[in-house]
């Protein structure tokens, strides 16, 4: 993110960037140029201040909602009034907005405007991560009115880190939804493996990293720091004057003690007694899906108890018990699949689909869901078993120092475990290591 502010100078240049150069005179084409596409900027009927523009008018449209959504839902949060004191606009790309061909990623620029700043961001459409980096230019917008309250003119000497990165980032993960808690986990985790930042280090953090799972991990603290601030009562009371305090013409965040070191250090340790108590994490699905697996069934009252499994009941003759069997486990898988961690909600529909199957009768199409099921979960295991290699290797390689150990060194450590791997006459000593070091730790 650019903290530095640009000179509202610098204003005619980036239209100019955005409108490209004028082009020479030139003779009529002999055939019939390409329609050019319909770009267009948006209002808010209203926020007016802030403003989309787009060839895709349902995306105009979701900015602007989701501009109104994070004003709705922080504005009482920071005690700010009705109206948008600084303005925003979002360019979204197409891919036929001729803009395209000069910048394809996000880009956010901040000009001075006398007494106001504003902030001009790019992003192409089909970035995974669209909404996210749009409402971290809300926030931003909506923190510059609590932190300038008394500011009147901007320039390039206005500090716009005065504003916390870890305050923007984590009100924007407060307002989304994390229905797997993984924020929680991923601290949880960390404390537990005695690897979690100060609040100085969190405190220092200018941007997200580039790595990935540093990124997730950056964004899990900041929403957990936030999470802790503004709490009902006495918390959430202390927030609101350390936010005011900055207001001042001059704010100084040196003369602020709110939080404290100590304060998150009693959060950090309250970590492991936070947690998900409705979505079951990956590996608890696994265990209750290889608790779920296995099926009881007798032919009669005095007959046998018989076991078998998902891969192997269709090898069953069918009788009414083992029907009856089936449907029983159908609503076991059912119930697993509603708590049940999302990478396994394809394995189990399929499983559920090919009992059903089983019970109506239809062994062919049962045999064949029974087969995809097995295939994607044996594929899930593996990819997960690579996630946590991944983890391994990052927790014990990177320098909370500096920076994250980059993705494409592990990427060229995992290809040579694959390489290993692919020989069955040498072990693979990569992985023993990594669960030795993490077994230690």
């Amino acid at each position: 993110m650019n903290r530095r502010i640009v000179s509202f100078a610098t204003l005619g240049f980036f239209g100019y960037f955005l409108a490209g150069p004028p082009l020479p005179a030139q003779d009529a084409p002999a055939t019939p140029a390409p329609v050019a596409p319909v770009i267009s900027t948006a209002a808010s009927d209203t926020y007016p201040q802030v403003t989309c523009t787009s060839a895709d008018a349902l995306a105009c449209a979701d900015t602007l909602q989701l501009a109104a959504d994070t004003r709705n839902e922080l504005g009482p949060l920071l005690k700010l009034g009705p109206d948008w004191r600084f303005p925003v606009h979002i360019h979204i790309m197409t891919p036929d907005d001729p803009l395209t061909a000069k910048i394809n990623r996000e880009a956010a620029a901040v000009f001075s405007q006398g007494a106001t700043m504003k902030i001009e961001a790019v992003l192409p459409s089909s970035d995974p991560d669209a909404r996210e980096f749009i409402q971290r230019q809300f926030v931003t917008a909506l923190l510059w009115e609590k932190f300038f309250a008394k500011t009147t003119s901007f320039n390039r000497g206005t500090r716009l880190d005065v504003v916390p990165f870890w305050l923007i980032e984590g009100l924007s993960q407060r307002l989304n939804d994390d229905p797997e808690h993984n924020r929680e986990s991923i601290v949880r985790r960390a404390v537990q493996n005695q690897a979690a930042p100060t609040l100085a280090e969190v405190d220092d953090w200018q941007d997200l990293s580039d790595d990935r799972l540093l990124g997730l991990w950056q964004r899990a603290f900041c929403y957990y720091l936030v999470d802790s601030l503004i709490r009902e009562g006495s918390r959430r009371d202390d927030f609101q004057q350390w936010l005011d305090g900055f207001s001042g013409p001059n704010p100084s965040p040196a003369q602020f003690h709110f939080p404290t070191e100590a304060d998150w250090e009693t959060e950090l340790a309250d970590a492991s007694e936070r947690g998900r108590d409705i979505v079951y994490t990956w590996a608890e699905t696994s265990s209750e899906l290889t608790t779920a697996e296995t099926i009881t069934f007798a032919k009669s009252k005095n007959a046998k108890v018989e076991t078998c499994t998902l891969d192997t009941v269709d090898t069953l003759p069918p009788t009414p018990a083992l029907t009856e069997a089936l449907k029983e486990r159908v609503f076991v898988l059912t119930e697993l699949e509603l708590r049940a961690h999302p990478s396994w909600h394809s394995i189990l529909e399929l499983y559920r689909a090919a009992l059903a199957a089983l019970a109506a009768n239809h062994p062919d199409e049962a045999k064949k869901l029974l087969q995809e099921a097995q295939r994607q979960r044996v594929a899930e295991a593996a990819n997960h078993r690579k996630i946590l290699d991944y983890i391994n290797w990052f927790e014990v390689t990177k320098d909370y120092e500096d920076s994250a150990s980059p993705f494409s060194t592990y990427f060229t450590t995992a290809k040579e475990m694959e390489r290993v791997q692919a020989d069955p006459a040498h072990p693979n000593p990569i992985r023993a290591n990594l669960l030795l070091i993490e077994s230690e730790l």
